[in-house]
């Protein structure tokens, strides 16, 4: 099932956690077999990595062992938060046999560093930094990470945003363009994420204007989850039909 504008596929779940992610329940093949009975094409299984994760080998061959999978595309992909201002990814060294990097805004990236969303929002309500340069530096940050991976996915764009005391309204219109471009140059896609509500449909106007992909995700960490959209198709609803302003 797809809607009109823009184009995203539901009969697809491009983030899916596992048990190798310490925070999810479901193993790969719950996930696959879940997605399976749901009727889904494609399904990525993707989970929590860092520089040091030692497992990476042992996931890809975790699904690998799942494919081929009669009428749906399996594919391995990780989930890497932005460390800094010039978006370096915690990525471990070797990605061999990763289909797809999934950027994430789970911290603020600071310049020397990932910033708790708290501190933020505590230093936006002192004033000591404006929502303005906020938001810019996170864009930045962004885009600096889309050059770090090969097949760089965004997950949950902005979700960071009200963490901070911040919305996706606060964000410019030059602002989303800037960042859709930068998304359309670097072959990247970007989710619609069932988990988190985001990006809003004014940012995925701005997106599917600029020719980005956009997929459906639920970002489960359950295998009852997988595949099931609710907020996603609010959103979806929602985008409006005029440009951004």
């Amino acid at each position: 099932m797809t809607t009109s504008f823009p184009r995203v596929a539901l009969d697809e779940d491009h983030h899916v956690h596992s048990t190798f992610s310490d925070d999810a329940v479901s193993t790969v093949a719950d996930n696959l077999r879940a997605a399976r009975d749901r009727g889904l094409r494609v399904i990525c299984l993707a989970d929590h990595v860092r520089q040091g994760s030692p497992w990476v080998p042992d996931f890809v061959a975790a699904v690998r062992e799942l494919r081929p999978a009669p009428d749906i595309e399996v594919l391995a992909g990780v989930e890497a938060k932005i460390l800094n201002g010039e978006g370096e990814l915690d990525l471990p060294p070797s990605l061999r046999g990763v289909d797809q990097v999934l950027i994430a805004d789970h911290q603020y990236p600071g310049d020397h560093g990932p910033v708790p969303p708290q501190d933020m929002r505590d230093a936006l309500e002192r004033r000591e930094c404006s929502a303005a340069d906020v938001i810019d530096g996170l864009i930045g940050a962004t885009l600096g990470a889309l050059e770090q991976a090969a097949t760089p996915q965004l997950a949950h764009l902005f979700s960071l945003l009200p963490k901070m005391g911040l919305d996706e309204a606060d964000v410019p219109g030059p602002a989303l363009d800037h960042l859709a471009q930068g998304c359309y140059r670097a072959g990247a896609r970007v989710e619609v994420n069932e988990k988190w509500a985001c990006p809003s449909p004014r940012t995925i106007r701005a997106l599917a204007a600029a020719g980005v992909p956009l997929v459906a995700s639920t970002d489960s960490h359950d295998c009852a989850t997988v595949g099931r959209y609710t907020r996603v198709r609010e959103i979806l609803a929602a985008v409006p039909a005029a440009p951004v302003p």
